[in-house]
């Protein structure tokens, strides 16, 4: 037999369910005012905060993976503060000024912890796999060579050219 819903657990299904709808308005509409949006180091320098700031990041979001879905998994909510585990899909449709990935399918595992109070979701803390996402979208292996290519090469000297010898 299956416990009572939480509130945590009510808030975050009908957040998800809209964020599988992409209704920008529902979601927007189930964070606090003074919501905290936070997915650093993974895609921001600096959290996202309020709910005007979130719509936009929303919009952002939809237009690169207009077809994002997300599963959760797993969904603990012990208190108001509480986890979820969720694979997260969709086709990467692009973004200004990087081309590469276009029409690819990713797949990932996010993981997050947030907040919630008087029925409003307060805070959204979200951890995935960054490098495993650019894999899939073909961008890893592009900056992995690009990180170990030397941008000088130097000849070796002979052996018998090393003063040191």
């Amino acid at each position: 037999m299956a416990g009572a819903v939480t509130e945590a657990q009510r808030v975050w299904g009908a957040y998800i369910d809209a964020w599988n709808t992409h209704d920008i308005d529902t979601i927007v509409g189930v964070v606090d005012e003074r919501f905290l949006y936070d997915e650093r180091p993974m895609t921001m320098s600096g959290p996202i905060h309020g709910r005007p700031a979130f719509r936009q990041y929303l919009k952002s979001v939809f237009k690169m993976f207009p077809d994002l879905r997300i599963q959760t998994t797993l969904c603990d909510t012990g208190s108001s503060v509480a986890v979820a585990e969720s694979l997260m899909s969709g086709t990467y449709a692009g973004s200004p000024g990087i081309r590469l990935g276009r029409g690819r399918q990713i797949s990932a595992r996010v993981a997050c912890v947030f907040e919630v109070a008087g029925g409003w979701l307060t805070h959204e803390r979200l951890y995935w796999d960054r490098a495993n996402t650019m894999r899939q979208l073909g961008l890893l292996p592009a900056i992995a060579n690009a990180a170990t290519t030397p941008a000088v090469t130097f000849s070796r000297a002979s052996p018998d050219s090393d003063p040191g010898r």
